[in-house]
């Protein structure tokens, strides 16, 4: 059987993170969390309900924690990486879907969400970024945003992630389409909004794998 790892970057995910793990632990092997928080509090309660915790020193951000975990998965020997949010945006019991695409043959899995319940602001500003995303990295994703995803050893070995923040649910999406990973978009629901990405964060996002492409030429 493939070890299975849940990845989660932590901030301030103290009211939510304990009831993730526990959930995530009925579906994976092992869940690490990365606590980038000041206090620590949140590593604290990630480790009473069972985590592997990592602390970074200071607040790198939301990217940082992302590829930490994902080669701290690595080191512990993970066959499949799952990398979810802190704050029950994502449903732990969505799990075994994307495991099981990545059984059948698929480098990278990601959770499109559905966004009807969300602001149209965000609505819109999803639309456009996951467009513009699309044309610059070749790919056919339908939510780039989305922090929901699953990845093959192989892929997580072979994709060059260097973003530090929300740049890199974008980022990911260019290394797809630069190795050519065999991807699947799979429906989720998202069942809570939580402020995320704002369309200033967008701009950037685009800006910094409009950059990643110039620089790769």
């Amino acid at each position: 059987m493939p070890k299975v790892i849940g990845v989660i970057p932590s901030y301030a995910g103290e009211k939510t993170i304990g009831l993730i793990i526990r959930k995530s632990l009925k579906y994976v092997d092992e869940v690490i969390v990365i606590d980038d928080s000041l206090t620590k509090n949140t590593g604290k309660i990630a480790e009473k309900a069972g985590a592997i915790v990592f602390y970074n020193k200071g607040n790198k951000g939301v990217g940082y924690s992302r590829r930490r975990g994902i080669k701290e998965a690595l080191k512990r020997g993970a066959d499949i990486i799952v990398t979810l949010d802190d704050d029950l945006q994502h449903k732990p019991e969505d799990i075994p879907k994307f495991v099981e695409k990545i059984k059948q043959g698929y480098d990278v899995v990601i959770g499109a969400r559905n966004l009807k319940k969300y602001p149209f602001i965000k609505k819109f500003g999803n639309f456009w970024l996951t467009l513009l995303t699309n044309f610059i990295c070749k790919t056919k994703v339908k939510d780039t945003e989305s922090g929901y995803k699953a990845f093959s050893r192989k892929a997580a070995e072979k994709i060059d992630l260097k973003a530090n923040r929300y740049e890199i649910e974008a980022e990911i999406v260019y290394e797809l389409g630069r190795n050519k990973l065999k991807y699947i978009c799979i429906e989720i629901d998202s069942p809570l909004y939580r402020k995320g990405v704002t369309i200033t964060q967008g701009i950037k996002n685009f800006i910094y794998i409009l950059n990643r492409k110039i620089s790769d030429l």
